[in-house]
């Protein structure tokens, strides 16, 4: 019988020189505290993203798909988060990671709850009050998508593409810009609204998502099915 031991989330075949993943998952949180890390998640991203537009510096890379497909069809910013949502969840669910109840909740929520914000926040003009807007914007969205994820009740649309890449062996990090730069991408060329704030976040998120859930205990779990030659589980 093949000997196995269990070290930092791989099980190790003694024998056959390759270690399969296993699921890890972080210590039991209660099902009332998973939903007001839910709930508040959901008016952080309100606010986040609005805040990011408003600041006139480049929104969310998911954003800039939002943003071009708003100028290609003149939809609210909230309706073309919501459209482009569903596509996003139809790709994590490709990757082995579908959407939880609360996703199609959430997005139906926060798609009306963006355009409401938007028309209450003011268009500053000078650079100070803009780059505090970009920065809270990207602290509020990094708590966000750690507090939604560690819900395990259905993650946002470019964090079930990112756990779904997280499944298939990519770290979080890495995962985080494939996820974020796909929408990217698609979306700049729609036009988008790109800018500095743009690659910001695209370079930041991924180690702020990564932190955040450390801090919160909170470990994706991996495709048990995945095995890898042990030269490369380091």
């Amino acid at each position: 019988m093949l000997g196995q031991v269990q070290v930092q989330g791989v099980a190790a075949d003694a024998e056959s020189d390759t270690v399969v993943r296993i699921t890890t998952r972080a210590s039991p949180v209660s099902l009332q505290a998973r939903v007001v890390r839910l709930v508040a998640a959901w008016l952080m991203v309100a606010v986040g993203v609005p805040f990011l537009v408003r600041a006139n510096l480049g929104v969310a890379p998911f954003d800039v798909l939002n943003t071009g497909l708003a100028h290609l069809t003149h939809w609210s910013l909230g309706t073309c988060f919501i459209v482009n949502s569903l596509g996003m969840f139809a790709l994590g669910t490709l990757l082995g990671c579908p959407p939880g109840p609360a996703s199609v909740l959430g997005t139906l929520a926060i798609g009306p709850m963006i355009d409401v914000a938007l028309s209450l926040l003011p268009h500053p003009a000078a650079l100070v009050p803009r780059i505090a807007l970009l920065t809270a914007g990207l602290v509020i969205l990094a708590v966000a998508i750690s507090l939604v994820i560690t819900t395990d009740l259905g993650a946002g649309p470019t964090e079930v593409v990112m756990l779904g890449l997280v499944r298939r062996g990519l770290g979080i990090v890495p995962a985080r810009w494939i996820s974020d730069g796909a929408p990217l991408v698609l979306g700049a060329s729609l036009g988008g609204a790109v800018g500095a704030g743009t690659l910001l976040f695209l370079i930041t998120m991924g180690a702020m998502v990564k932190i955040g859930l450390r801090r919160l205990h909170y470990v994706p779990s991996v495709d048990t099915g995945s095995v890898i030659p042990t030269s490369m589980a380091g």
